[in-house]
């Protein structure tokens, strides 16, 4: 049982005690792949299996009132990274797995949720001050308390009404990068995300599809900012006639990811020509070494 999709022409399972841990082969020692099965569930059913205990049917109910593709995978093993949740799902790219990082900010004791795909690259907590246009002498900081339903390896940005600061919980904004919205709305891919506590389990739909639910249950607190941009160091290196170019991004805006994802994975890369003179080398190659932030 793989992968679960809501039917709402089927009834109810005969067996409302069902236990996916014995009769799921993703989940029961079979191994089975993460998309090797199918099965469908009515919404009742699917809500039981998955949602409810955390709190978060508001996302089936949402994508199903819309029409919105969604589905809920099993895996044959925990995961703990997007780069272990891609290869188990046959090496999609990292840019469809998305992470939730939860940062707290130090002057207001809050949490902060950044929704962005799997770049490669860290974000920068300093330059994240400033998208947010905090003032002050508060700082980020990895958060060390996660809101409820959560743990370290299965972060979304499906909080509960509770996890909400003006509720007593410490969530104060979710996050979402305004570039990858504009791609993803278009595109209409499917993204990987976790949700609460089992790392076997996630829930697949379109990022964009995703903010504009939460945008939609949460208004005061789900915002878009330009959170992924483009900072690398360029060196180029010239020896008896040979060009290497190495370039260091110290963080990547989504269309450049998928463009270097497109062409070379996410492995090392180099560069090197041997039949080019020294006179036909574009003007920008020209420096030494370069940095654009």
């Amino acid at each position: 049982m793989s992968i679960y999709h809501i039917d709402n022409k089927l009834p109810s399972l005969a067996d409302s005690n069902l236990d996916i841990e014995t009769k799921d082969p993703s989940l029961n020692g079979q191994m089975a792949g993460s998309l090797l099965n199918e099965f469908n569930l009515n919404l009742n059913d699917f809500n039981r299996l998955f949602f409810l205990r955390y709190k978060i049917d508001y996302i089936s109910k949402y994508l199903s009132s819309k029409n919105l593709e969604f589905r809920v995978l099993t895996h044959p093993c925990e995961t703990n990274t997007c780069f272990e949740k891609a290869e188990l799902l046959g090496s999609w790219d990292p840019l469809n797995v998305i992470k939730a990082l939860y940062f707290e900010y130090s002057a207001a004791n809050s949490l902060y949720a950044i929704v962005i795909p799997e770049t490669g690259c860290f974000i920068n907590r300093a330059r994240l001050k400033d998208v947010l246009n905090l003032t002050g002498d508060g700082f980020f900081k990895k958060a060390n308390v996660l809101p409820q339903y959560m743990s370290f390896g299965t972060c979304s940005p499906f909080i509960t009404k509770e996890d909400l600061k003006i509720n007593g919980g410490r969530i104060e904004k979710i996050i979402f990068d305004s570039e990858t919205l504009h791609v993803k709305k278009d595109d209409k891919t499917l993204d990987d995300f976790s949700f609460g506590l089992d790392h076997r389990i996630s829930v697949q739909m379109n990022y964009y599809h995703c903010y504009k639910m939460l945008k939609k249950i949460y208004p005061d607190i789900v915002e878009e900012k330009e959170i992924l941009n483009l900072s690398f160091k360029e060196k180029l290196i010239r020896n008896n006639g040979k060009i290497n170019i190495t370039y260091e991004f110290n963080s990547l805006n989504f269309r450049t990811a998928r463009f270097i994802n497109s062409i070379h994975g996410y492995g090392d890369v180099s560069i090197i020509n041997d039949y080019i003179d020294e006179l036909d080398l574009p003007r920008v190659l020209n420096g030494s070494s370069k940095s654009l932030t």
